[in-house]
């Protein structure tokens, strides 16, 4: 694997006003989405730590680390994450298999007028499948949609930079899907859990 781990201390210092308004708007609309549950049940939508990771993209670009502006965000849901990277200045797509966040994250960037774009379909780019070594547990190919990339004429390897929360148990599959598909010089960020964020770079 080409991959290396870079040591990524994240400066927790208070997030610019910007963002702590996204973020406060962005809780809010996921829990009118909670409050409704039952009437559009999503089991697979889970959330991170919103906060930590704002504070650890503000530190990767503030260390000018990413080569490039191109930000895609795997699994973006209802787009936090994505609008946090168009704040810093990135130019920011994420990309969402189910129809229903895509527009939720496109309503909530809209109404806040943020510059980012939302792609619905499959963040794994063709062939990422055959890098699983087993790929009953793997809920990342459950999604038998095609790669968003092909609409938009662009590839995963146009990125400088890459963000994920891995499912449990595949985080070492989608290091390995970045580590055939980016380019060279590109940064993966994986939120982990709670205070726990990796950062690795494709040499």
């Amino acid at each position: 694997m080409a991959l290396k781990q870079l040591d990524l201390v994240v400066d927790e210092s208070d997030l610019p006003n910007d963002v702590n308004q996204w973020l406060v708007a962005g809780r809010a609309r996921i829990e009118r989405y909670w409050d409704q549950f039952t009437k559009k049940p999503l089991p697979q939508y889970i959330e991170c730590d919103f906060d930590y990771v704002a504070k650890a993209l503000r530190t990767v670009v503030q260390h000018d680390w990413v080569d490039g502006r191109l930000f895609c965000e795997w699994g973006c849901g209802f787009g936090i994450v994505t609008g946090i990277a168009a704040l810093l200045k990135l130019d920011a797509i994420g990309i969402e298999a189910e129809e229903f966040l895509c527009g939720q994250a496109r309503e909530l960037l809209n109404q806040n007028q943020i510059r980012a774009e939302i792609w619905q379909g499959n963040f794994l780019p063709g062939g990422s499948q055959q890098l699983a070594e087993d790929t009953d547990p793997l809920v990342s190919l459950t999604h038998k949609i095609p790669p968003a990339y092909r609409q938009h004429d662009m590839q995963l390897s146009d990125f400088a930079m890459t963000f994920v929360y891995p499912w449990p148990g595949e985080e070492h599959f989608l290091r390995a899907v970045f580590d055939r598909f980016a380019r060279p010089g590109a940064l993966m960020l994986q939120f982990r859990g709670p205070y726990h964020v990796e950062l690795f770079s494709k040499r």
